[in-house]
């Protein structure tokens, strides 16, 4: 679906990801992220006291990291099977490690609101969820 959007004073045309592209790049990403986060879990619990709780906080520095760093750089390895990419409102690529790190917190945001946020993208005219609008980004086709 193209989008005329304004970007800086200039119409720029963008290719907008919808819904399902999105979906599954979250799911690809969440199973790898998950599959680390498991395993720190896991080696938390068999450890127990002040290091299994270090293992665990480490399991949410993962995430943080993960996105921060693939946001940062404009596609995550779900996004590149799904051949979709971020990019800033204003038209820039990549968006940079802070707006990619906000994005996170952002979907944190999306998620806790019972994924209202993630929703949104479905009645947004320029499918932005929460997380999205509150790291300035869009996601297009790559």
């Amino acid at each position: 679906m193209e989008t005329e959007i304004v970007v800086e004073r200039e119409k720029m045309v963008l290719n907008l990801a919808g819904a399902g592209p999105r979906l599954i790049s979250y799911l690809i990403d969440g199973f790898i992220v998950g599959v680390i986060g498991s395993v720190l879990n896991y080696a938390s619990m068999s450890i127990g006291g002040a290091f299994g709780g270090i293992l665990a906080f480490l399991g949410v520095l993962v995430s943080a990291v993960y996105f921060a760093y693939f946001f940062g750089n404009g596609q995550t390895p779900g996004m590149t099977a799904m051949k979709i990419k971020l990019i800033g409102t204003d038209g820039t690529y990549p968006v940079g490690y802070g707006k990619g790190l906000l994005r996170w917190i952002g979907m944190i945001i999306s998620a806790a609101v019972i994924l209202l946020g993630y929703v949104w993208i479905l009645i947004d005219k320029k499918n932005q969820g929460w997380h999205d609008k509150i790291a300035g980004t869009y996601v297009v086709k790559a």
